[in-house]
């Protein structure tokens, strides 16, 4: 990574409402449709103007579609038994050569009769085994509209893990000079504090020349008989000198207060000055290295 001169300073589906929340897939322990299935779900109940023995299969699968997805269904015989209910009829059946386009309207009600979802359904068979009683017509039937189904009540959960863009300083090797005119332990517990820091953002120790110097000068001025105006300034220094940027504390504390071990001093200092620190090098960092 190189440095950049110049300082800087920091199917047709037709909603007719909401979807109801609760099918959309959650762990089970904190779905309720899940934990009670026998009184909350889906009730699907045969289709209408189809052959009842045919109508009561294509139900049947339907339901354990949809319980295969983790959403609680049943098949059901009447409407109101379940907090939703699925009920459809054939609206119209056209033969089309050896296959038969049947058009299915479908409507998912609250236990009120209310609909909250409409949804219309295209699906080819062949005629003959249709008309035949064909349990693998019938099943094609009710898959083409439990698929849709599922997928409007329970969308897909990604499972791919999010990729988080690194840091522009990620990688990049760090001097850290002694600061200079610090009181106490100063010098030892800033450059001590700051190289704990630098490590969890992503910084490197250099070995050789580094990409970046962080250099630190404090100054402690009377300000009145008890109390000090404390002065810190932090800078980015390229391996040739360059001030790329700074960060400046000011505080004013007791008389003394620094005089021995800074402790949590340190920390709180670095804490405070690094978010300024990280501006700097991010704004003056070359993306192409």
């Amino acid at each position: 990574m190189s440095l950049l001169g110049g300082a800087v300073f920091p199917g047709l589906l037709t909603a007719c409402g909401n979807v109801p929340q609760p099918f959309r897939r959650v762990p089970s322990s904190a779905n309720p449709l899940l934990a009670n299935p026998s009184g909350a779900g889906i009730g699907v109940v045969p289709p209408a103007g189809i052959d009842r023995e045919a109508a009561s299969v294509i139900a049947e699968r339907i339901a354990e579609y949809l319980r295969q997805r983790e959403i609680p269904a049943e098949a059901v015989d009447r409407t109101g038994i379940l907090s939703f209910t699925l009920e459809g009829n054939l609206w119209d059946s056209v033969e089309d050569g050896s296959a038969t386009v049947l058009t299915l309207n479908w409507r998912l009600l609250n236990r009120l009769g209310q609909i909250v979802e409409r949804l219309d359904q295209d699906v080819y068979v062949e005629t003959a085994p249709w008309v035949e009683g064909s349990i693998t017509e019938q099943n094609h039937v009710a898959d083409d509209i439990a698929v849709r189904l599922a997928v409007l009540l329970a969308p897909p959960v990604t499972t791919q893990p999010v990729e988080i863009p690194l840091a522009p300083w990620t990688g990049l090797t760090a001097t850290i000079q002694k600061p200079v005119s610090a009181p106490g332990d100063g010098a030892e517990s800033l450059g001590n504090a700051m190289a704990s820091r630098l490590a969890r953002e992503g910084f490197k120790p250099a070995t050789g020349t580094p990409d970046v110097i962080f250099a630190a000068t404090v100054s402690v001025a009377q300000y009145d008989a008890g109390q000090d105006d404390v002065t810190i300034i932090w800078q980015i220094l390229t391996p040739g000198g360059q001030n790329l940027g700074e960060v400046r504390l000011d505080n004013r504390i007791p008389r003394g207060e620094l005089d021995g071990p800074w402790g949590m001093i340190a920390e709180a200092i670095v804490d405070g000055a690094v978010p300024g620190l990280l501006e700097i090098i991010a704004k003056t960092t070359d993306p192409r290295r």
